[in-house]
């Protein structure tokens, strides 16, 4: 079985990233989205217009969402230009992880396309793979709880503001 957790060392920030590497800080108490995908998916590629939505819907309430482009051969591997190429063609903005591999064998990712959503505490709490998987994730991003929507979005009430420490 694989870990729970999101093997943080598998999402290297010198290693082969698009649009902008990921560092461990940046998802310390934040839900994460990861997005497997190949650029040879029919499928895959039908599903980057709902993803580049929830990037703009969700990720000013704290959701990171990362996608992850498997490769399938050496000659793939790490070719962060290539997946560069693609991602601009598909209008992909949020960070990309190209992996050799080892991300999906952590979490037993053989079918693309495949989200798996970890909760603020870095454990996996859902995954989904095939056609269905986008259905069912944005059924899950829907019923993120409003308490923790709010705190992500860094939205208090003026009562919450008054009882909150006075600066320095």
């Amino acid at each position: 079985m694989a870990s729970t957790k999101i093997p943080l060392t598998l999402l290297d920030p010198d290693g082969g990233w698009v649009n902008a590497p990921v560092h461990v800080s940046e998802l310390d108490g934040l839900p994460v989205l990861l997005h497997f995908w190949t650029m040879d998916c029919e499928e895959c590629a039908a599903q980057f217009e709902a993803v580049n939505r929830w990037v703009v819907d969700y990720g000013p309430r704290g959701l990171k969402v990362i996608g992850v482009d498997v490769t399938h051969s050496e000659t793939e591997l790490r070719d962060t230009n290539k997946v560069e190429g693609f991602a601009r063609e598909h209008g992909l903005r949020h960070p990309i992880a190209v992996d050799d591999g080892s991300l999906a064998k952590a979490y037993g990712v053989d079918k693309h396309p495949a989200f798996l959503l970890f909760g603020p505490d870095g454990r996996l709490s859902n995954r989904a793979a095939g056609k269905d998987a986008l259905r069912r994730i944005r059924a899950l991003l829907k019923d993120l709880p409003q308490q923790q929507e709010r705190a992500l979005s860094g939205e208090v009430s003026d009562a919450e503001e008054a009882q909150a420490p006075a600066g320095p």
